[in-house]
This record gives C-alpha cells, sequence and structure tokens, in this order.
C-alpha cells in the first residue's frame, strides 16, 4: 500500500463573468490522488503555516511567467504577478525547510526563473507529441503544451533530456531536492515522473 503524502500546490487565479475565481485543473487532483497524494491548496495566507507540514511542493502548470523576471520585455506575454510572486514565495520556503519540489510545465519554468535561468519562445517544430532523449540516449513519447521553454538553463539544473528541436524537457537539482519537466504527464498519466520524484528523493 502506498504511502499517503501531502502534496502543497500554489492556488491559481482565474476570473469568470468578471468575477474571481481560485483552483486548479481537476486532472492535476487526480494524477495526484490517484497515486498516493493528499493536495492541499497553498496561498499567501496560509502558506507559513502548511508548508511545515507538506511533503513536497508542487508547481503545476498554467499562465506565462513574468519576462521582468529574467530580465526581458515581451509585451504580448499575459502573466499574473500574484502568481509569480506567490510561486516564488513558496519555492524560496520550501527550499529552506528541504522540501522536494516537483515542476510541471510552468513549474519547470518558474524554478529556472527562480535560479536566475530564462526563457523563450518554443521554435515552430515543437508542437504536439514529441520524442525526448535522455542523457542515456532512452527515448520517451511526450506531449506539448505550452509556448515558452527554457533558453538559459540556471547553472544548479542538471538537463535530464531534451528533444530533437533543443527544447528542455526534464531538469533536476539533486541538492536541492528537485526535478521538473516540460511536459504534462497528469495528461496520459505517465506516473514514471511521479515514481522517479517520489523514489529518488525517498518520500
Amino acid at each position: 500500500m502506498k504511502k499517503t503524502l501531502i502534496a502543497g500546490i500554489p492556488i491559481r487565479f482565474y476570473y469568470e463573468n468578471k468575477k474571481e475565481i481560485i483552483g486548479i485543473y481537476n486532472r492535476y487532483l487526480d494524477y495526484l490522488e490517484n497515486y498516493g497524494f493528499i493536495v492541499v491548496f497553498l496561498t499567501k495566507q496560509n502558506l507559513n503555516y502548511f508548508i511545515n507540514k507538506i511533503d513536497c511542493l508542487v508547481l503545476i502548470g498554467g499562465g506565462d511567467v513574468n519576462p521582468h523576471l529574467y530580465n526581458k520585455i515581451d509585451n504580448f506575454i499575459n502573466y499574473d504577478s500574484r502568481l509569480d510572486n506567490l510561486e516564488y514565495l513558496a519555492i524560496n520556503k520550501a527550499l529552506k525547510i528541504h522540501k522536494p519540489i516537483l515542476g510541471i510545465c510552468r513549474g519547470l519554468q518558474i524554478l529556472n526563473v527562480y535560479f536566475s535561468g530564462t526563457l523563450k519562445e518554443v521554435p515552430n517544430t515543437h508542437q504536439g507529441l514529441h520524442v525526448i532523449i535522455k542523457n542515456n540516449n532512452d527515448k520517451k513519447v511526450t506531449n506539448s503544451f505550452h509556448h515558452q521553454c527554457i533558453d538559459e538553463l540556471a547553472e544548479n539544473f542538471t538537463l535530464i533530456s531534451k528533444t530533437n528541436d533543443d527544447v528542455v524537457e526534464e531538469i533536476e537539482d539533486k541538492k536541492r531536492m528537485i526535478y521538473a519537466v516540460q511536459y504534462h504527464p497528469e495528461i496520459n498519466n505517465d506516473l514514471t515522473v511521479l515514481d522517479y520524484f517520489k523514489t529518488y528523493f525517498k518520500l
């Protein structure tokens, strides 16, 4: 029987009919809860209380990272500064108390920017399904639902895999217990991501 673990996810902000709604896509809940995680939504108000109680921080997809955070100007990027600030705060607190961090899509991007890396627009060849190639030459077919990707990889990260068109797909920082993927494992229930994350960091 799998051990029950608590995963903290920073909340997202949405607007519908001029009303603000907070939440996340249900597929992330299904992905984590079916694997044995209990999900806790993290807000600016409850972060200090829950950060010590969670087993790991999970940074999910959704929206772009403010380009000003990596010293670029792009007037066509739609970003949410509140989310950027909340995730920065959550990353900072998780690192201080040595909580493992899993990043998915935007999660990989915000982690790279947090550690002084940069982002860029994905190449035109990067659409739909594609093959990623790991450092050991293993290959894996996965998805693409993003238009930003890593440009300069932050120095603390090790590149694990990328595509033929040089889009970074997986990175890790073993010292800080961080693993992040650019693709969406929750869409096709790719449990190899959770298996690796949970096993390597002994959750």
